[in-house]
Parts: structure tokens; sequence; C-alpha cells
């Protein structure tokens, strides 16, 4: 039986720890969508996203435990108003999924699972144990996401079972012991939370996914999850222990109408965010803190919240059968009720989907839509800006190079060790750098010292030695230099890293970062190297090495050694920024063109910059650093480029392991990264990046490989599975996107402005193509406008449209363009004003008409689509009266179409009528007409759609683009 909950008055006691708690969600919320503003920003929204919700979610645990809140009519009403708020706020803010909850409506699924189940589960013993331990595993599982808020209702249960089985007993006796006996503890429990977050944030670099409980990008996530749990029941504790037990002005009353509060406020707070965004950051602060304040009041007064009560109690009638008396709050909650259904169903036919994995408001990831503001069009790299590259001087930096145990061993052949394959594929992109630069990640401390001793993650104990070999591998590669500044210089001892150092200068191989005395340090920890006429000071640094106390490194015994940057505040922090300050004053004296600083510093397997990076990277850059090369983290971090005070600074945090055993997280994808310097004004003017994948073959060594290589090299591709290409496209390109492989470039440009899209390969002209209607029509023309959907847009493949091989046919011509993904020809008909004048129009649009069948957009018929053409046509002669026209028919798409929700058969039978009509209507108007459908579906019937397509309709950068163009032109 359910615990009977007496009768008694309300606690102010709880009603205090809601409004604190109530009043920190309004507040972070707030703040949430500015969080790219400020970094204090970001940080304020993350600490209290750390407690507040698992703070919560224990209070409705410990009320949960009534027959009251387990009732029929208590769990209707959590339905009701996730049924009325979310499709409220779906309508504001674009309803996707009915299976995904918009913002915060998670929280009322919740409540109904966690109502409904708790009972059952608290009667299990050890039942926390195995909360805890779902809640942890489940964040393996990529498929536990935020259909149904299933992610946070597995998470925060434990939160929520720690609240149903603390006892009412326990409960009072801590809220009836004098304040001045719980206070301290609550304040040392306040402490400890507070520490525990601080380490955490730093160690675990949490991103708001990981706050939110979603599924984990990497292992070590995990414990980031169980440094959650410690700080949120800290800070419980706290709370309890510090909230006071008399009513209080507001803050009460607004605890006691929390879930008014709760439901209401998130639409608010998003518009507020609007008006907070140019502000300063202390006024950002200050308006959110007076904003959350005056939004708990407003619907947290028990005026506002009675009449929202009534509301409720009425509108759940609808479903209890109770009141049957129809009244105005009744007829508004079907009104919603009727609306949702209305737009689910409209949604339905708009080629939305019902499926996991869509896009609610701004705090769950992924979209289910085809077409989102998230594809990424790119500009395209200008000839004039390739020639400027290819005429610059260029760095190229491969990271760390390294040595586990098994490529050691590899390397030993015919009794000598030999480590040239490592670099084989990768060679000719360094040594035809004008300075390549790499990390010598370890130590060359003799055979008799013992060679690397682990692959990491094996379970051995990790110490890092190469074989003197290996040194002239990197040499013969083409490196100019090589940093030795990393945490494992001393894994072999003193000796050892003094041993590296001669090695080095045996083979003839520059390198910084590591000296052999302190004067030795105090002459050359500033580098200066001129080159081609460029002149560069080189600074190194370390964050430390294994088993060394820093202040060693600092100022003990190794203090000659290398050089140290570690930690963001406190009093060691201060004293190694003013060495690096006295560093770049050296390195300024010298009078260099450029400054290029190389840290060995960073979180392991982060795929982002965490805060001691930032914060000495910052250091960096306002003392003076023009290019900046990072390394450790053993995976591709961010590449940036960014104008600062007056200068050009190029930052790349890590490209990861030059050629890395290690699989997990991404380990064997990496980069070569490459700055661009302009000969005459010594300034940075772009960069670019080579994507790597590392492999060996059965009886080889681990081996960096271009991926452009690895799509390219007919002889390399026999010998590599289709394994190695499928983890070979999990690479990133560090520009926010995956990269696809089969539209993979050679090289991967950019500037201040982001990604510069290097053009479509061109295709195999052919003299029958000149006389395809095509051809013949745009060598008559001289501005020529392509009009169509997301194939002639570029969706999917950063911006590259289907004909774009073509216009190299064409490079006198002005050629334009005029798309948008997902449109149909009603769109182009209202939007007709923005297409550029033109000579010549080829328009391809019909697809989507037939694919997405909504009334309100589509032409529904071969008729209506004819009609609506012609229509276009009419409206573009207007301002164009002697154009020519080219129309295209819509364009073939494959089975399995997500978005169509006719069968493969039904919509291919109509595209061809569509098709048929067309073809009909250009013939009688004496227009040019093009059918590519029979020539794209014969290609795709003999090869794996990926070799040309991205998904079943977007053509990809590489091969696809070519086999559209080609398939137009033939026809």
């Amino acid at each position: 039986m359910l615990y009977q909950e007496p009768k008694k008055e309300r606690s102010a006691y709880w009603d205090n720890i809601k409004g604190i708690l109530i009043l920190f969600v309004v507040f972070a919320h707030t703040l949430y969508q500015l969080q790219n503003q400020f970094s204090a920003v970001d940080q304020t929204v993350d600490y209290i996203y750390m407690f507040h919700m698992p703070a919560f979610v224990f209070v409705s645990g410990y009320f949960g435990k009534g027959e009251k809140a387990c009732s029929f009519e208590s769990l209707i009403k959590l339905l009701f108003l996730y049924f009325v708020f979310n499709s409220l706020v779906g309508f504001l803010y674009g309803f996707t999924s009915l299976l995904q909850p918009m913002y915060s409506y998670w929280y009322l699924i919740a409540l109904f699972v966690w109502r409904l189940t708790a009972h059952y589960l608290a009667r299990f013993q050890k039942i926390l144990l195995i909360l805890f331990a779902v809640a942890l595993f489940s964040g393996f599982y990529p498929s536990i996401d935020n259909n149904f808020g299933a992610s946070r209702i597995l998470c925060f249960y434990p939160c929520y079972m720690m609240g149903y089985l603390l006892s009412r007993e326990k409960s009072e006796a801590l809220r009836k012991q004098a304040y001045r006996e719980r206070a301290p503890f609550g304040a040392a429990a306040l402490v400890i939370a507070a520490a525990f977050a601080v380490i955490a944030y730093q160690v675990f670099a949490y991103s708001d996914y990981a706050l939110l409980m979603y599924p984990y990008d990497g292992q070590l996530d995990a414990f980031g999850r169980i440094f959650l749990y410690i700080i949120a029941f800290s800070a419980i504790y706290a709370l309890r222990c510090l909230s006071p037990n008399r009513p209080l002005p507001l803050l009460t009353q607004i605890g006691r109408n929390s879930l008014w509060i709760y439901v209401i406020h998130r639409p608010l707070t998003l518009t507020l965010s609007d008006y907070l965004a140019e502000l300063p950051c202390p006024v950002i602060l200050l308006a959110a803190a007076v904003s959350a304040i005056g939004i708990c009041y407003l619907f947290g007064n028990d005026q506002i919240a009675g009449y929202l009560n009534i509301f409720l109690a009425q509108g759940v009638g609808i479903f209890t059968g109770d009141n049957k008396k129809i009244n105005a709050a009744k007829l508004a909650a079907l009104a919603v009720s009727v609306g949702f259904i209305v737009s689910v169903v409209l949604n339905a036919y708009s080629g939305f989907s019902f499926g996991a994995g869509t896009e609610t408001g701004n705090e769950a990831p992924g979209s289910s839509r085809e077409n989102v503001e998230s594809d990424v069009i790119y500009p395209i790299l200008a000839d004039s800006q390739k020639e400027q590259f290819d005429q610059a001087f260029r760095i190229t930096f491969a990271g760390d190079l390294i040595l586990l145990e098994d490529q050691v061993k590899r390397g030993y052949k015919d009794s000598a060790y030999d480590f040239s394959d490592v670099f084989e594929y990768a060679k000719p992109y360094i040594a035809s750098a004008d300075l390549a630069i790499g990390v010598f990640e370890g130590p060359m401390a003799g055979e008799a010292a013992g060679y690397s001793s682990s692959n990491y993650g094996d379970g051995k104990e990790l110490y890092l030695n190469f074989p003197d070999a290996f040194a002239t591998a990197v040499k013969e590669a083409g490196f100019d230099l090589v940093t030795t500044a990393n945490n494992h210089l001393l894994d072999r001892g003193e000796a050892g890293a003094l041993r590296t150092i001669d090695i080095l200068d045996e083979v003839g191989l520059p390198h910084t970062g590591s000296y052999q005395s302190q004067e030795d340090k105090q002459q050359n920890r500033v580098k200066l190297i001129e080159c081609q006429g460029v002149k560069m000071a080189v600074l190194s640094y370390t964050y430390g090495c294994n088993s060394i106390d820093n202040g060693e490194l600092i100022d003990g015994r190794y203090s000659y050694l290398t050089s140290v940057i570690s930690g963001t505040s406190g009093s060691q922090f201060e004293q190694l920024k003013q060495a690096v300050i006295a560093d770049f004053q050296a390195a300024k004296a010298l009078s260099p063109d450029l400054i290029v600083v190389l840290p060995h510093v960073g979180t392991q397997f982060l795929n982002d910059a965490d805060a001691e990076q930032k914060v000495w990277f910052e250091i960096f850059k306002e003392n003076g650093a023009d290019i900046i090369l990072g390394d450790h983290p053993h995976v591709v971090e961010p590449v940036t480029m960014e104008e600062y005070n007056g200068r050009m600074v190029y930052t790349a945090y890590c490209p990861g392991n030059f050629a890395n055993i290690y699989r997990e997280n991404q380990g064997d994808t990496s980069m070569l990264t490459e700055v661009y310097v302009d000969r005459n004004t010594k300034q940075v003017i772009g960069g670019s990046i080579v994507p790597l994948y590392t492999c060996a073959s059965a009886d080889g060594n681990y081996r960096a490989i271009p991926i452009y290589n690895i799509m390219n090299d007919a002889e390399l591709r026999k010998k590599l599975t289709t394994d190695d290409i499928a983890r070979a496209a999990n690479a990133n390109v560090v520009f926010g996107h995956k990269m696809d492989i089969t539209s993979v470039t050679e090289r991967y440009f950019f500037n201040e402005n982001g990604f510069l899209r290097s053009k479509a390969p061109g295709l195999a002209f052919t003299e029958n193509m000149k006389t395809g209607t095509l051809y013949q029509a745009m060598d008559q023309a001289e501005k020529i406008c392509f009009i169509g959907d997301s194939v002639t847009e570029g969706t999917k493949n950063g911006g590259c449209p289907w004909y774009e091989p073509i216009e190299a046919l064409f490079p006198q011509k002005e050629i334009s363009r005029y798309a948008k993904g997902g449109c149909t020809v009603s769109y182009m008909i209202e939007n007709v004003g923005a297409i550029p004048q033109a000579d010549l129009y080829v328009i391809a649009l019909g697809t989507n008409d037939v694919r997405y069948r909504n009334e309100s957009t589509c032409a529904m018929t071969p008729e209506a689509y004819i009609g609506a053409l012609n229509e276009l046509k009419n409206k573009l002669l207007s301002a164009s009266p002697k154009a020519k026209f080219v129309f295209i028919a819509p364009w073939y798409s494959t089975d399995g179409d997500p978005y169509c929700g006719m069968t493969y058969a039904e919509k291919t039978a109509m595209n061809e009528a569509y098709s048929a009509a067309l073809e009909q209507s250009c013939a009688a108007q004496g227009e040019g007409f093009i059918n590519a459908n029979t020539y794209i579906r014969t290609a795709l019937s003999t090869a794996p759609d990926r070799d040309y397509l991205l998904d079943h309709i977007h053509p990809n950068q590489s091969k696809g683009v070519t086999l559209y163009a080609e398939a137009v032109l033939l026809n």
C-alpha cells in the first residue's frame, strides 16, 4: 500500500527550497541562449546546471511518495500540461516531433514516469545502486536520447529515488533542528559542492549536452557524470541545511506555485534573450537576475496561480469526465488540443519526421528536417585566393610524433629499426612545406633503458622511449623543426631527456623545448628561425611531465630542462604567466616577422579546447603570438583564424597524433594543419588542413594516410579494407561538421571568414555533350541563372550545385543561381522578385512537389505542376522578355526516402507522370526539356549509392555532381 500522507499545514521549509531552485531555473534559462556571448555567462549557466535540476528532481521525489501524487487525476494533470504547453511552444518555435519534448517540458513526462513507477521500484533492495548503474551505462548508448526525454528520465531517476526514499522522520528531524546547528553543515556541503564543481569543470570541460545528460561523446564522460552526481547531492544537502524553516516574503510564495512558473517561463526567457544579446556581460547577468525575479513573482503569486489552477482543473475534466459543464477555460484547452492535432497532421505532410533525433528548441541535439539552417553553404575558394595561397610561405604542423609499444616493435626489420613507412603517404605534404614542424613526444634514452612499454589503455604502465632511428625517419620525412616540450620528456629520467637532445643534434634535426643547462635555456628558449626571408621566433611549453611535481620543473631540480605553463589561477599560475611574458619580450627583442608558440597542453581525447588551453592561448595572443600550434589531446581540435589587435592570429588547438594506433574517441584520425604567410607583408593570410587516417597492414607499421589518397589512389585502396574506409569517414574537418569522405578534397582551405570550398572536379567532356539541349542553350546565352531546390543549392555538400562541373565549360558566361533546399514551385513564384535576370533560365523544380504532398505548398497533380511552372515562367518573362528556358524533370530519388509518405513505386510513378507532363508542355511551347533520371538511375544500379549520393537524393561533391552534370549534358 502506498504511503498515506497525513493532512497538515504546508511546510514553508520545502517551499523555500523550491523557491530558490525555481529562481535558479528561470535565471539560467534566461542566459541559456547567450552562452556564446561571454565566457562568464557560459560558466554561470554551466555551474547552475550542475545542481539545479537534480535538486528539483530530489524534491519532487520526496513529495512523490503519497497516494495523491500517484493518483489518476495527478498523472492526467501532468500529461495535460505537457499536451497543452508543449504544443503552444511548438507553435511559437517550430514543432518538429511528437516524441521530442520542447525545451523544459521533458520534466512533465519525467514526473509522469517517475510517479508511475517509483513505488514499485522502491521495493527492491539496492535500487539506488541499480539506478545509478543504469544512469551511468545509458550514456554509452546513443539511441537513448531525447525521445520522450528518455536520457534525462533515466539519469535523473537516482535523484528522484533518493528523495522518494528519504523518510518523513529523517526529513523532519533535520528541518526542526535549530538553524544555527544545521547551517554550518550546510555551508560545508556547499563548499564541497563548489570545490567539486570547479575541479570537474576544469577536468571534464562539460558541454551543455553532458549537463543535460545526453549520450556520452567519449568514455571519460562517464566519470564526468559521476562528478555531477557528487556535486548535486552535496548541493542538495546544503539546501536542506540552509533553507529557513519559516515563511519568507516572495520566496515561499513562488516555491508554493513553482509548477506554473516552470511551465510558463520558457517562452519569456527566450524572448528576453533576444533583447539582452547586445548588452555587456555585467548588464546581461544583472538583467537576467532581475527578470528571473520578475517572472517568478508574476506567475508565482497566489492570485495568478489560482486562476491557472482553475484552468488546469477544468481542462483535466476533458479527460476525467468530471465537470461536464462547458466553460471558457475548457474551450481554450480543447482549442489548443485540436490545434495540436491539426498541426501534427499538417507537419506530417510537410516533410517532418515524428521519429528520433529531432531538434527541440535549443536544448536537444540533431534535427530530422531535410533542410535546416545548419546546412552550411560555404563560399568557393576563388582562383585568385588559391593562387595567393600557392605562392605563400607554408608552415606545416603535424602534431604528436609518437611511438607506442607496437609501433616500436613493428619498426624492427632485418636486425634494425626503420620507421620510414610511418611517413610513406604523408611525406609529400611534409617535405613540400617551406617549414615543417612536429612534436617529438618522447625521449631517446637508448635501448638499455627499455623502449615504449604500452599501447595506451592496455593496462600496462605507459613509459615512452624511441629508438634513435625514429629521429632519422622524422628528419628524412621532411621535418625542419621539432619541439621536445611534452609530458613524456622525463619518462626515462633526466639522462634520457638529455640524450634526446644529443641524438637530434647528431641527425641534424633542429629542435626546441628542452635544454641541457640553465644557460642553454636562457640563450635558446627563444628559437630564432630564418627561412626564405621569413624570420620567426619560436617558443615551446608543456603543462608538465609525468610523475614529476611541477614545482621541480618550475623552481627545482629540473627547472633548466623545459618551460612550463599550467593552471588558470593562483600564485603559481601568476608566476608562470610572468615568465611567459618575459619570453615574449625576449622574442620581440629579436625583431621577428612572426612569433610562433608550440604549447603542449589540453585534455586528452576532448574534441574542444579546455579552460586551461583557452586561458593560456589568450595570454599568448595578448603578448604578440601570431601562430599558435598546440598539441597533446591526441584528437583533432578546432583551428581558427581571427583578427587580434590589428594582426591576423592563427590558432590550432590540436591536430591529433600524427600516427596514433589508439582507435577510441577517433584517435586514429588526425590532420596536418598548414599556415599560409604572405612573403611580402609577412602576415598570416590563411590556412588549410589535410585530414589523415592511421592504419597498418598485417605486417607493416602504422601509417598516417591522407584521406584524399584513400579515395583517389587506386593502388592504396587495394591495401585497405572497407572497415578502414568506414573509420576514415568519421574524420572531422574541425569546422563543426563531419567531412563526407565521398566529397573529400586534398586540402581544406580557410581564412578569417571560415572554410572555403574547393570547386567540384571537372567532367570528361565529349563531343556528344555539345549537341545536348543544355550545352546548346548555354552556348547561345550570356547571362544564365539556375533555379532549383536543394540539389541546385548544394544542400548537404557545403553548397556545391549539380551544375558546377559544367561552369568550367563556359568561363566567359555570367552564371548565377537562385535555389532553396526543400522548396516547391510555389516558393519560387512567391520569391520571383529575388531571382536574378538572365538570358537563359535552367529550372529544376518539382521533386519536392512530388515527395511532400502538402496541399498548401505542393502542386498536387501533373496539371497543377505545369500550371505553376508556366506561372513562374510568365513572371520571369515580365522582367526578362527575351529569356529562354530549359526545364529539367524532377530529380530521381532512391528508395528509403524518409520524407515521402508514399511507397517507392508510388513516388516513382508520380515522378514519371510529372516528367511526362513537363516534356509535353515544353514540346508544345518550344522550350528545352531534359530528363536526366534514366542516366542517373542506370549509374546507381551498378554502383553503391554512396559512391554518388549523400543520402536518398543529394549528390556528393566529387562523383555525384559530376554524374548529375553528365546526365544533363547527355540528354
